[in-house]
Parts: C-alpha cells; sequence; structure tokens
C-alpha cells in the first residue's frame, strides 16, 4: 500500500514539474517591466503553430548564448493544453534559463490588447527593451541583422 501511495505521489508530483509555465496575464507585462527595469530584455510572444516563431526561439538561443546580459521572456499565447509540447519546442531551442509565460485569460483579445494595443495578434511578436527601456516591437521574423545590430547597441 505504501508503495502505491509512493507512486502516486511521484506521479502527481512529475505532472507539477511538467508545467512550468507562469500564467501570462492582463498585468503581467507591466510586472516584467518593472523587475527588470534598466536591463536589457526581450519578450518574445509565439505559438506552438507558428514556424517563424520556432525559428526565432532557435535564433534567440543562439544570440543569448553570447550574451547573458540580456533577459529573455517567452510568452507562449496557446491555452495550457499545448503546455508539454510548448515546453519540447523550448527545449530544443537551446534558450538561456528564463521565465515562461503561457496565457491563461479566456478574453485573448482583451489580454492582447492588454500587452499592445497597436497589436493585432501576427506572431511571433517580440519586444526588444534597451538598458534604458526603450522598446522596439517587432511583428514577424527576427533578422539576424536587426538581432546582431541590437546585441551591439
Amino acid at each position: 500500500m505504501k508503495l502505491k501511495i509512493l507512486l502516486f505521489l511521484l506521479l502527481f508530483s512529475n505532472f507539477s514539474f511538467a508545467y512550468e509555465f507562469m500564467p501570462f496575464e492582463i498585468n503581467t507585462r507591466n510586472v516584467i517591466e518593472k523587475k527588470y527595469l534598466n536591463q536589457p530584455l526581450i519578450i518574445s510572444f509565439w505559438s506552438i503553430d507558428c514556424p517563424y516563431c520556432i525559428d526565432d526561439l532557435k535564433k534567440l538561443g543562439k544570440a543569448l548564448s553570447k550574451n547573458k546580459n540580456v533577459k529573455l521572456i517567452t510568452v507562449c499565447v496557446d491555452g495550457k493544453e499545448s503546455a508539454k509540447k510548448a515546453e519540447r519546442i523550448l527545449n530544443q531551442a537551446n534558450l538561456p534559463k528564463h521565465e515562461q509565460y503561457q496565457y491563461v485569460e479566456v478574453d485573448e483579445d482583451k489580454l492582447r490588447y492588454s500587452i499592445d494595443p497597436t497589436w493585432y495578434g501576427e506572431l511571433p511578436r517580440t519586444y526588444f527593451y534597451d538598458k534604458a527601456h526603450q522598446v522596439t516591437p517587432l511583428s514577424g521574423k527576427i533578422s539576424n541583422s536587426f538581432l546582431d545590430a541590437w546585441l551591439n547597441k
């Protein structure tokens, strides 16, 4: 009986470790901005169904392995039912250790508007914050030239 209980606990604890995403809610972007004030920061919004997003994650992983002073935040816009697939994609991108979020808001349009009223949901969407927290939003694939120039500022 003790073995069954132990196995159950191990199984249950394994599930809790499998979901490492923090919830991304209406005010999460503001909280992140305050937390990393005066630090270079990249916030990447992505989806498991977006090939360009996955390419960008790999590109960021490679670039940030050489630029460890830049903080990275990733936000998966898919629901929590996609968490395992999202984790697999992030692991394959060889990203540095970073905070991972996932949408939890039921009204995605309201959430997206709270993130950026000028954003219409196109992916990938990436926000580059320099040291002074001047923000450069970018929709679509990140070019190598843009990323190199931004990292060398």
